[in-house]
């Protein structure tokens, strides 16, 4: 079967409100290209990675939504720097929490991603693909013979970051936290870190400052202080952001 492509897909996305989804794309820095009146509420707005269209949809409820859209771009760190610059200009801070926000960048088996969730709830999944063909980790602590602990992580950081679901990466996480004392620091730091965040994003502030204290409590060796510097960046971010509400 061919692989070579002659046409492109544009996704269609319903909104409560165009004037909102419009305030937000262009914030981002995306281009207006089309908007109609009558006779139904259509706009179209056009960045260098994609095209996107609305339609409204008044009785959308943002936390119901399953609209999703992946897309392939050259060099995912150059445009998720761009659009957290944007939005800054726009919101004073990086939203991560609510509609619209935007996850951190983490790097998955299968590509390096974040994810841009808009005020109606539409989800773009925006990702570069690995170069390597071998399966990529994103943590240096994998063994043969991984943990129970080890195991609720990696399924953890996957439903937060890649699935943005993160009640249910809490859920996976709190169940094993018992067990933490049997691995090593850095993953109990990776740990504690990533269950911060997911308290931030769910505005569970006083729980995010609990894990906070936990990981700065550990005591980590020169080499897993190397293997965490990732982790330590964004303790580092939540910090900021705890100090901004």
């Amino acid at each position: 079967m061919s692989t070579n492509r002659i046409g492109g897909a544009i996704p269609i996305f319903p909104c409560r409100s165009i004037d909102e989804q419009l305030d937000f794309y262009q914030a981002l820095g995306f281009e207006l290209t089309y908007r109609q009146a009558k006779p139904n509420l259509y706009a179209s707005v056009q960045h260098r990675i994609m095209e996107l269209h609305f339609f409204v949809l008044k009785q959308l409820e943002p936390s119901n939504s399953y609209s999703m859209c992946y897309v392939s771009v050259p060099d995912v760190d150059a445009i998720y720097k761009e659009f957290c610059q944007n939005l800054k200009k726009t919101y004073q801070k990086v939203p991560s929490k609510g509609f619209p926000r935007i996850t951190k960048l983490n790097n998955l088996t299968e590509d390096r991603r974040f994810n841009l969730i808009d005020p109606a709830g539409n989800r773009l999944l925006i990702g570069q693909k690995h170069a390597s063909p071998e399966p990529i980790q994103s943590d240096q602590y994998v063994v043969p013979h991984p943990s129970r602990f080890t195991k609720a992580f990696e399924s953890a950081y996957r439903l937060a970051y890649a699935k943005d679901e993160p009640a249910e990466a809490a859920r996976v996480l709190d169940l094993v936290f018992s067990k933490a004392g049997e691995v090593s620091a850095a993953l109990r730091y990776k740990a504690y870190v990533l269950r911060a965040d997911i308290a931030i994003s769910m505005d569970e502030l006083n729980l995010a400052m609990t894990f906070i204290k936990e990981a700065g409590n550990l005591a980590l060796s020169d080499q897993e202080i190397k293997e965490v510097m990732e982790t330590t960046q964004r303790l580092a971010e939540l910090k900021m952001t705890l100090g901004q509400i």
